[in-house]
């Protein structure tokens, strides 16, 4: 948010002694370009702020809270917890992603690691509670597609 607000105060300065004066600058569209990522973006913060999510780890019992709500995963309710990696487009090009399967859920809990402060401490401590119950998913090599005739 603050490389935006920058690169607006930037822009506006370089514009305005282009053509020297401001009040033409206020109506280009990158100015409202500019300001509604700005505006965007702060929503984004506070929203995480006000969420406030963390992940617990410890003993028998890995504790997902948020503002709104808290989930228990008892260590005997598992099935399994499966590492594998999520290819995304952008800065983070492969995470890891922890999959928990439980027996009394039916979808999977996913759980973005790097989401989080101290993310390697997290990873860490969950591959530590899984246990047994861990599966690491080894990245898959694809065959090179042959061309349609």
């Amino acid at each position: 948010m603050v490389v935006y607000a920058t690169t607006l105060a930037l822009y506006l300065v370089v514009r305005g002694m282009m053509q020297n004066d401001f009040s033409k600058v206020l109506y280009d569209p990158v100015v409202y370009l500019l300001c509604i990522i700005i505006l965007v973006s702060a929503l984004a913060v506070i929203y995480n702020i006000v969420m406030h999510r963390r992940i617990e780890v410890g003993g028998n019992v890995l504790r997902l809270k948020s503002a709104l709500r808290e989930l228990l995963i008892d260590r005997k309710s598992i099935k399994t917890v499966r590492v594998s990696v999520e290819q995304r487009k952008g800065f983070i090009t492969k995470a890891r992603v922890i999959t928990v399967f439980t027996n009394d859920r039916r979808r999977p809990i996913r759980i973005r690691h790097y989401n989080f402060e101290r993310s390697e401490e997290l990873y860490q401590a969950i591959k530590q509670w899984a246990g047994d119950a861990l599966l690491v998913r080894k990245s898959r090599l694809r065959k090179p597609r042959s061309p349609r005739s």
